[in-house]
Formats: structure tokens, sequence, C-alpha cells
């Protein structure tokens, strides 16, 4: 006789078509679930435009019921808000020149404060707060249809874990409680106060934590005093299919006559370090490189990033590129590069957090130039002997690194391939076995 699946509700704002980093993870977990015992009904909210992958959606079972709710886009309603007040404002100059006079300098200013305002108050814990109402009434609704026994929430952003602790605060619901980033702290000492209660609040009352890293549950164990059977370490990880088929590709993305430096992926303001600066001073000893080494910038580069390659004079070796339409494609870009770089330079990143490509770069295999300080992602790319983590201020280091691939050579302990069998872990399916554990546990918990 067949033992019947066990049901999970995966609150999750981000889902496919959305493209964003978090939708990978959820549906590499997803899709695994009903082969481990459970049968999952998805959560999110409906289209809101952008970047979209709808090809991942086709990763999933024949089956997954996906609900879709309405969402009040509090950020969208702000800037109707302020491009109503300075048209207002034109209007009222007469010509389109609010601001000759100096008054539309001080509106705007005085605008920006009040946006801090209304964010610090209304926006709680996140701007993703307007989620919430619609979130919690489908998920009842779907409790009364019987289509869960397990609540898993996963966070950023924020507006997920607040369903799953109305949820189990108003109905007992068993609930596995994700936190994909460290909770950073915000500015300001009354809003800082209320998140640190809002955090502590959500973390006790879940009946099981998941995290990303070793170190992220280390501080929760100490700052919340946690047991270590309430926290579940469940990495990200990568799909082997998508890497199988970019050995079917034939036309290379990269020529043979380049040394290609590739990042992939989002680069956010202050995680490049000194990476250009040291490129340049490298080209200006080697001057012959110049033409023969490519930076490549794949996804969204900030345009602090792009301005420092401009300001140390790199326009003619980094290429921006924007998001690659097939993920297939940006996985054979990988795989043909000559170092992959990591830039997750910034301290509160790099402490307790892991960019999620990361183990992408563990599979495919290049060298990882990791720019990065000690902590998640420096441990990964060590423990799998997969290249080098540099910490950002490190000129000299990265100097070293950039001329032994331009070289051809190895350095120190790196070996490319790296471990084979530790990478292997990071199978989906293998990390969505953790996580039905996990579920197991949390309904022994509630009961």
């Amino acid at each position: 006789m067949t033992t019947p699946l066990r049901k999970v509700l995966v609150v999750s704002f981000d889902f496919p078509p959305s493209r964003t980093s978090a939708v990978y993870r959820m549906v590499g977990l997803t899709r695994a679930l009903p082969a481990l015992g459970w049968e999952p009904t998805v959560l999110t909210i409906g289209s809101r435009g952008g970047v979209e992958e709808a090809d991942l959606l086709k990763k999933l079972p024949e089956g997954i019921r996906i609900e879709r709710t309405g969402y009040l886009d509090l950020m969208q309603w702000e800037n109707r808000v302020a491009r109503w007040f300075f048209g207002a404002g034109e209007t009222r100059n007469g010509h389109g020149k609010a601001g000759e006079n100096g008054h539309g300098r001080n509106s705007g200013r005085g605008l920006h404060r009040a946006a801090e305002l209304l964010r610090s108050t209304l926006y709680f814990p996140d701007h993703t707060i307007g989620w919430v109402p619609y979130g919690l009434a489908r998920a009842l609704q779907l409790r009364w249809q019987g289509q869960w026994d397990v609540v898993y929430t996963t966070s950023p952003p924020r507006a997920a874990p607040v369903i799953g602790w109305l949820l189990k605060e108003g109905w007992g619901a068993p609930w596995v409680m994700e936190l994909m980033d460290p909770w950073y702290p915000p500015r300001g000492r009354l809003r800082g106060r209320a998140e640190t209660r809002a955090h502590a609040q959500l973390v006790k009352k879940a009946d099981r934590v998941v995290v990303m890293t070793e170190g992220h549950a280390r501080e929760l164990e100490d700052k919340f005093r946690l047991s270590l059977s309430c926290l579940k370490i469940v990495r990200n990880g990568f799909f082997e299919e998508d890497f199988a088929l970019t050995v079917a590709e034939r036309e290379r993305l990269l020529d043979r006559e380049h040394v290609h430096f590739c990042h992939f992926g989002t680069i956010y303001p202050g995680n490049d370090g000194l990476f250009f600066p040291a490129l340049a001073q490298l080209l200006s000893e080697e001057p012959s490189w110049r033409s023969r080494l490519r930076v490549h910038l794949v996804g969204a580069a900030s345009a602090e990033a792009i301005q420092h390659a401009n300001a140390c004079g790199l326009e003619d070796v980094v290429q921006v590129h924007g998001f690659l339409p097939e993920r297939t494609r940006t996985l054979q870009m990988m795989c043909e590069s000559d170092c992959l770089l990591l830039f997750w330079g910034r301290a509160d990143f790099s402490r307790l957090a892991v960019a999620g490509k990361t183990y992408d770069y563990l599979r495919a295999g290049p060298p990882i130039l990791a720019v990065t300080h000690e902590g998640g992602v420096q441990e990964l790319v060590e423990r799998a002997r997969a290249g080098w983590a540099v910490r950002p201020d490190d000129a000299e280091a990265m100097k070293r690194i950039l001329r032994a691939v331009m070289e051809g050579r190895a350095l120190g302990n790196a070996q490319v391939p790296g471990r084979a069998e530790y990478v292997s872990q990071f199978r989906w399916d293998r990390l969505a076995g953790i996580l039905a554990e996990t579920f197991e546990e949390a309904l022994e918990h509630a009961s």
C-alpha cells in the first residue's frame, strides 16, 4: 500500500517566472520534494514584470500547485506619489523648471526625508509587507481545503516569515522558517530595536530555522540561545542537468585568443574591493597583456563597479554584457572561462552570506578568484580546492593570482579541477533530502 504524501505549503515571495536569485533555490528544492514524501503547494505573488525566465517552471513536476495572489506594492505607490508631486510642482512653476529658484531642490530633500520616515514605519519589516494580507488569506483558504501539514517560509524579503508567524500564532501550524541571508541591521535606533525584537520573535516561534552557512547558525545560537537541534543548514546548489546541456552546445561563446575572467550575476556596490586597481597595476607592469586579457561582467553590475573600472582606464578590457537570455548559455560561458570572478567584498555580506552563483561556479570547474572576507564563500572555495579567496583590500594578492592565470600556472593550494566529491553534495536533490527531514522534525516538535 502506497504511503500518502504529506503536504507542505511553500511560502515564497519570489518564484518563477520572475528571475531573482532566490527562484533557483525554490525550484531546485520544491521539485525534489515529491520523491521524498512531500507534496508542495507554492504560495507566491502574481506576475510583476521585470526580468523573467519562464523555462524554470518546466523544471517542476506536473501537478505541483502554484497559488498566485494579489500584492499591494508599496514601492510602486510611493513612486506614483513622487511623480505626482514633482509634476504638480513643475505645473505651478509654469515652465517645467521646478528647481530654478531652489524650491524644487528643497522640496526634493523634504520628500526624501518624508519617504525615509514612511519606510521606517509602514514598511515593516520591509517593503513587501503589502503581501501579508493577501498571502495569509490564501494560506487559510488552502488550510481549510486540507492542502498543507507544514508551512515552509523563505526570506528575504520578509513578508513570507510574517505569514508563517501568523499561521503559527493563530492556528498552531508547524513552521519551518528559512533565512537565506542574515537579518542585516537597519539605520536608526528605534527601527533597529523594533527589527531586533521582530527577528527574535520569529526565530523563537519557528519550530525549525533553516540557514545557509555554519557561521549564521552559530550567530543565531549565540544571539538567541537557540538549541542546535532547532537549526538546520541547507545550502544553495546547482541543477546538474543544466551543465549536461552545456556539453551539447557547439558554438563557443568565448574566443580562444584571449584569457577570459568572468563575473556572473549582480555586483552590489562596495563588493569589488581593489580588483580593478589591481588589474590596472598589473597591465601597467605587463602592457602586452592588455590585448590578451578580457574581463566580462555578465548580469547586473552596479554603476559604482563600472565607474571603478573606467576610472582605472580599463574601458577596453572590461566588457559589460547584462543578463544572457538563456541560462544554458550563461553556464556554458562559465565553463569556458579561464577564471571565474566572485565579488563579495563587503564585510556584512561575506561574514555570513554566500552568493548563490558560488555553487554554479564550483560545478562549472574553472578556478575561482573570490574577493571576500573570511566567511561562507571563503570556506566553500578553500574546502573544494577550487581557487583563491582574497581580502578585498589585498591588491598584491590579486595581482599574483591574475598573473598566475595569465601565465597558465597553478598558485598556492588551488587545484583545478577541485574536489568533485565535495561539490556533488550541492545537487538540489541531495539538499532537498535535508529539508524533508527538517519538515518531519517540525511536525514532531509542534505536536
